[in-house]
């Protein structure tokens, strides 16, 4: 054991000699990974740092307004300090959008730190609860654009041709004023090559509180193209206030006024929400009280909790069940979720709840069958889309992956009519937070067909409205260029079928 040791002291020390002679090439997966590591570590820490910096500044502002010059000069030192620690980084103050902190919509697909699958409208990437210090931004990332092959499109049709330009969007997922003001619509155009990725920048987007919820997609889909997103960031708008001692900082008011009016409404929902609760509550005890007026008070505690729901934008499911003229008899389901194994098509599947697994099928939409020998299926879906029979199974398969993956861990909200198809199969509405009636996507992704009921068997002015909906949505999807779904294989959007 003593004869080892110095031969084990000349090794560790010999190593670095030795290795510095012939250097041996790092593994790249080992080089990403390091990366990825030390961008988050450097994000993670710039967010306090740029908060203490900018507290410096105001200190140093009113000291050197004091008339105390020494001690201004110091903290601007320090300043200056804590800005070198990020000198040389990649946009120093930038907070990165990790994919792994990101859930997934529709076809698109992480690998790793890229983001793709950009085949379907809708399909993206949202952070949810993300948190980042109330500001203006501009978001940055990288992408590549390039034709994919026939082979891999998820149709395999040669039909499909790629397209120049692909047009994303970005939002901040709120039921607040401000909703509107922080959407951004862009263009990514197509590369010049297969490895080349361009720097692409939009915005800029003002963020009045934290945490937020952020959403990257797809204006329409693009199954023709390779579209690969990479280094998603948010990146400060630079700000050159408080940077000298005698520069008073300034405020910017379009901010400022953006979050006093958040404030403000939160405020007044506040109060709203506090005084409509004691008003329900008294008027529970009235009931108590006076059995008589049991009918009319009850009313009147409706008509309060629809005018909270109205306040507060609510959409979906709970509307719907509280507003007069609803779905009544449909049985209302919450917090299902789709089962684990495949859905039978992008209309049917199987949803579970408390326990039970329940076989859906969607009202009033009709998504292409996944196989060929349902020639009865097949012939209606190509006539009503105006495409070939062939195509037909491939458009059911899309239809059945984008239901999988879309609706795969969300709570699903149902609405179930009462009777039962002959096999057991419950006819349903179904919504999304968020989203809405998912009937409403399938037909504008053209995944799905619109089949209204005879106008006898459309029970009360709700459903009437829902279908009145979907029709004109599936007319919108049909006109939109480039045509989504199977709508793109139609004979109009080929130039009319070959004999």
């Amino acid at each position: 054991m003593n004869c080892s040791l110095p031969v084990l002291i000349f090794t560790l020390l010999a190593c670095p000699a030795l290795l510095a002679q012939t250097p041996t090439p790092e593994p790249a997966a080992l080089t990403a990974t390091r990366t990825v590591f030390m961008r988050q570590v450097m994000a993670d820490s710039q967010l306090l740092t740029q908060q203490y910096e900018r507290a410096l500044a105001k200190v140093e502002t009113d000291v050197a307004t004091a008339g105390d010059y020494e001690e201004a000069r110091a903290i601007r030192q320090r300043r200056e300090q804590l800005q070198a620690l990020y000198a040389g980084t990649v946009s120093s103050l930038a907070t990165p959008l990790p994919l792994t902190q990101a859930r997934m919509m529709g076809s698109a697909q992480a690998s790793g730190e890229t983001l793709g699958g950009w085949r379907s409208n809708g399909s993206g990437a949202e952070w949810q609860n993300f948190r980042l210090m109330p500001g203006s931004y501009h978001l940055e990332f990288e992408a590549n654009m390039s034709d994919a092959p026939v082979a891999g499109s998820i149709y395999a049709s040669s039909k499909f041709q790629p397209q120049q330009t692909a047009l994303f969007g970005f939002d901040e997922v709120t039921l607040l004023g401000i909703a509107a003001e922080n959407h951004r619509t862009f263009e990514i155009t197509r590369s010049t090559d297969e490895t080349t990725f361009t720097t692409v920048r939009v915005g800029p987007l003002t963020f009045s509180r934290s945490p937020v919820t952020l959403r990257f997609t797809a204006s329409d889909g693009y199954p023709a193209n390779i579209i690969r997103i990479r280094n998603l960031r948010l990146v400060p708008v630079t700000d050159s206030a408080g940077t000298s001692a005698t520069t008073l900082p300034q405020t910017n008011s379009t901010t400022a006024m953006k979050l006093a009016s958040t404030t403000l409404k939160e405020a007044i929902e506040t109060a709203r929400t506090e005084a409509a609760s004691k008003y329900i509550d008294e008027l529970n005890d009235l009931a108590v009280t006076k059995p008589a007026l049991k009918g009319q008070i009850n009313a009147e505690i409706r008509r309060v909790q629809r005018l909270g729901e109205q306040k507060a934008g609510r959409t979906g499911i709970n509307a719907i069940t509280t507003t007069g003229g609803g779905f009544n008899g449909f049985e209302n389901i919450s917090d299902a979720r789709l089962a684990d194994e495949e859905p039978l098509s992008g209309e049917r599947f199987k949803v579970v709840y408390e326990g039970r697994t329940l076989m859906v099928r969607l009202l009033w939409v009709d998504c292409a069958p996944v196989e060929e020998n349902d020639e009865p299926g097949v012939k209606r879906f190509a006539k009503h889309f105006d495409i070939e029979d062939e195509d037909v199974p491939a458009v059911g398969r899309a239809a059945r992956e984008f239901t999988a993956s879309y609706l795969r861990d969300k709570p699903l909200r149902l609405l179930i009519r009462p009777d039962r198809d002959k096999d057991g199969t419950m006819a349903a509405l179904l919504f999304l937070p968020n989203v809405g009636l998912y009937q409403n996507v399938l037909v504008n992704h053209g995944l799905a067909a619109v089949v209204a009921p005879a106008r006898d068997q459309q029970r009360n002015a709700m459903e009437r409205a829902f279908l009145s909906t979907l029709s004109a949505i599936e007319n919108a999807a049909k006109k939109r260029r480039p045509a989504p779904g199977a709508w793109a294989l139609s004979a109009e959007n080929q130039g009319g079928k070959q004999p």
